[in-house]
């Protein structure tokens, strides 16, 4: 075959962000980190509700003035993206120049690593420590002094490991940084902590967030942005123009504004569920790390691997991590509703 064309070295290298195959509709999906549920509003908004022959909004006004009186800010500081994964192209495009380098914990969500490299950034790994996946804030707050070194991403709750920064290491973090600091609270609803308002305090602080996991609308594709003014601006015109489509943004703003009791009660139920399904886990012999997030850490030793197979089998899937630096033997499971979980639970005890 000729190929009249040459393939950028990002284009050559770069690994996509690996997902579980594609599943029939009854498939018990337990490695999505989604609830159990979609919002009850959703149904209030149907594809005639907007005119889908016409661009809508294109500075999301309805839906940011329900987000600042959610997150208790100014519509200012508040850029609306295409979800939480559109909001880490605009950091990296936003700060990073060829050659310019970003901090990472691994292990940690995969999109950071992957969006940065795309727009020619090089990491710094710095990974999490112990048994408590603790962020290392010394040698963090060292790379930042680094030359080139643009931006740090945290997570909190952190994707996998669901272990959690306390808001004093933040601060430390983000006060003597010598640059941008993002903070990815995608789980912050089920922590109950947030670093919003520290945004009003800290100019090289941002927050970024998603209507995938609290809100039910991982399908919509619906994130966000939280920064001082001025960075905020610069989001507003680094992002696509018409990112999010006017179905998603409608939606996200009727959630926001009808289901917000909805949503504490899906946060609630998770959380008591999350400490029953740990329970269950440690029962059945399998060493479950504490998690503050929608989500479980289990380490389920050699079998993990064939342990996830047996169970897709059964038609439930779990995310296997344990071929992943970091998580030997690890597989990341979602908390469900009372009835899928206790599904998850009788299909583990079968095979053990």
């Amino acid at each position: 075959m000729n190929m009249n064309y040459r393939l950028s070295q990002v284009g050559q290298t770069t690994s996509p962000y690996q997902w579980e195959a594609y599943v029939v509709a009854d498939t018990l999906r337990f490695d999505t980190n989604t609830l159990p549920f979609p919002p009850p509003s959703a149904e209030r908004v149907p594809v005639s509700a907007v005119s889908v022959n016409e661009y809508g909004d294109p500075n999301y006004t309805g839906l940011k003035r329900e987000l600042a009186s959610y997150e208790r800010v100014s519509q200012s500081m508040i850029t609306v993206t295409d979800s939480g994964d559109e909001a880490i192209d605009i950091l990296s495009k936003t700060f990073l120049d060829p050659g310019d380098r970003f901090v990472i914990t691994p292990p940690t969500y995969e999109m950071f690593d992957i969006q940065c490299r795309i727009n020619r950034g090089i990491p710094i790994e710095i990974p999490l420590v112990g048994k408590t996946f603790a962020v290392n804030a010394a040698d963090i707050i060292k790379a930042s002094r680094q030359p080139r070194t643009q931006l740090i991403f945290l997570v909190n709750p952190n994707n996998p490991t669901g272990s959690v920064i306390p808001q004093s290491t933040l601060r430390r973090i983000v006060s003597a940084a010598s640059c941008a600091v993002v903070v990815d609270e995608a789980y912050g609803e089920f922590y109950g902590k947030t670093a919003v308002q520290l945004t009003k305090q800290y100019d090289n602080l941002i927050v970024l967030k998603t209507f995938s996991k609290f809100a039910g609308l991982a399908g919509a594709r619906v994130g966000y942005l939280i920064a001082n003014r001025n960075l905020s601006r610069v989001f507003n015109t680094v992002r696509f123009p018409m990112g999010v489509s006017s179905l998603s943004s409608r939606l996200a703003e009727t959630v926001l504004k009808n289901d917000r009791r909805w949503i504490r009660k899906q946060i609630s139920m998770i959380r008591a569920e999350r400490r029953r399904l740990a329970g269950s886990l440690t029962a059945l012999g399998f060493v479950v790390y504490p998690s503050e997030a929608n989500f479980l850490l289990v380490n389920m030793g050699n079998r993990a691997r064939s342990i996830a197979s047996r169970l897709t089998s059964c038609g439930i899937i779990i995310r296997d991590r344990s071929a992943k630096p970091y998580l030997s033997g690890c597989v990341r499971i979602t908390v469900r509703s009372e009835r899928e979980n206790n599904k998850l639970i009788n299909a583990l005890k079968e095979i053990v």
